[in-house]
């Protein structure tokens, strides 16, 4: 029998899937009071080479010879719902609609660098409109999922486009774009200069190529705006530096922003604000996302969160654990009265109190439940007259509910 796991899956146990729920929750509620609806997307999709992420999909066979793939991203799923059940916005209609999701996703990699194959992804998207506000609220958003796990976040906020727009000025040639922003992106300068000067551009001061090699060091509060403005002060960047500054002007409370201009990541991809969350003591970004506009969609912008990782940056700062059971029951419907009042309760393996007695003992269940009445097992926990009364019936079990814990007090004493 095979007991163990492909490298990269892992087996989850109650604890761990508990506080793992408990995240996903919160996340969830969290959008859900933004106005953001939870979707549902297959987790079978039809494989595509033009998938942002084709190289790490799970190629499937069908049975009629056809290619499927296991997701491996929430977002291109997210737009073919939108062209599906959306056309118009799909089309170009300005109509905003806000989704988020949760669920596992999988990716395809080398089991020797032990990377995770399938992880559970929770994220939103705000489609149809593209503004100051909306990456703002965006912004907002993925700031206060980091806060409400108990974290306390940097936000790195960037704009590829101003990268982007220097690359115009400067002749960056088309081919070499995506190792130069690579190298500007992992802030190498060494790798930077290297790169610019192998395609011939002139790094003289005042030169653009030469505004290039500063931008590793455009990071910090909104004081980097001045100085990007200095460092390129051509129209095209200045254009994308004033984006930039209109959608930080949407926050009534910036704290916790830092701004990196030197993120220009996925050029192709992203077209307007980028960003990625981070925590001072985990050293990997938690979250990551920003505008894709014409990517996949006329008008998007969104993240995603990878809980695994969270949750490891999470540290001692743990949703409290779930309850253990409080009875053991051989009574049905007096167990149907109690799961209603909020108590677990298991049901006993055992229809004679023989064995029911054998069995709560075993698993440390303090109470068992048979014809109506509970009997303490190993010491009464203090909670029976609170049991008691959801079994009387909805009035007594009502006054429980409100907080009367005369009887409780008595009867843990006695």
């Amino acid at each position: 029998m095979i007991t163990s796991v492909p490298d990269g899956t892992r087996f989850v146990l109650p604890d761990g899937a508990a506080r793992r729920a408990d995240v996903v929750d919160t996340l969830r509620d969290l959008y859900r009071s933004w106005g953001y609806d939870l979707v549902e997307v297959p987790s079978l999709e039809r494989y595509d080479p033009a998938h942002p992420r084709a190289a790490q999909s799970f190629k499937l066979a069908d049975r009629d010879s056809g290619v499927l793939a296991l997701r491996s991203d929430f977002t291109p799923a997210l737009a073919g719902l939108v062209r599906s059940h959306h056309p118009a916005v799909a089309g170009g209609a300005r109509r905003p609609l806000r989704f988020c999701y949760a669920g596992t996703v999988w990716h395809a990699i080398d089991p020797e660098l032990a990377r995770t194959r399938e992880f559970t992804q929770v994220g939103l998207e705000l489609i149809g409109v593209s503004n100051a506000r909306a990456d703002a609220e965006i912004l907002h958003l993925a700031r206060a999922s980091v806060r409400a796990v108990g974290l306390r976040p940097v936000l790195e906020v960037g704009n590829p486009g101003f990268v982007r727009a220097l690359f115009d000025v400067a002749g960056v040639p088309r081919t070499e774009r995506d190792a130069v922003a690579d190298a500007i992106d992992r802030k190498d300068r060494s790798d930077l200069r290297d790169l610019l000067v192998r395609v011939g551009l002139d790094l003289a001061d005042g030169a653009p190529a030469a505004a290039l090699l500063q931008v590793p060091d455009l990071y910090g509060g909104r004081e980097v705006l001045d100085h990007a403005r200095a460092v390129a002060p051509w129209p095209e960047p200045l254009r994308e530096i004033d984006r930039l500054e209109g959608v930080l002007a949407e926050f009534e409370d910036a704290s916790d922003l830092a701004l990196d201009l030197a993120m220009a990541r996925r050029l192709a991809y992203y077209t307007g604000v980028t960003f990625r969350a981070y925590t001072p003591d985990f050293g990997q970004p938690l979250l990551g996302g920003g505008r894709y506009d014409g990517a996949l969609l006329p008008a998007a912008a969104g993240f995603s969160i990878g809980v695994e990782r969270l949750m490891r940056a999470i540290h001692g700062v743990r949703p409290a654990p779930e309850p253990a059971p409080q009875v053991l029951a051989i009574d049905d419907p007096g167990a149907r009265r109690l799961r209603a009042g909020g108590v677990r309760v298991v049901r006993a393996l055992h229809a004679d109190r023989a064995g029911a007695l054998d069995e709560a003992r075993a698993r440390r269940i303090p109470y068992l439940l048979a014809d109506g009445r509970l009997e303490a097992i190993a010491g009464d926990t203090g909670d029976r007259a609170r049991l008691e009364a959801l079994l009387a019936g909805p009035a007594d079990a009502a006054s429980a509910a409100t907080g009367d814990r005369d009887g409780a007090t008595a009867e843990g004493g006695a």
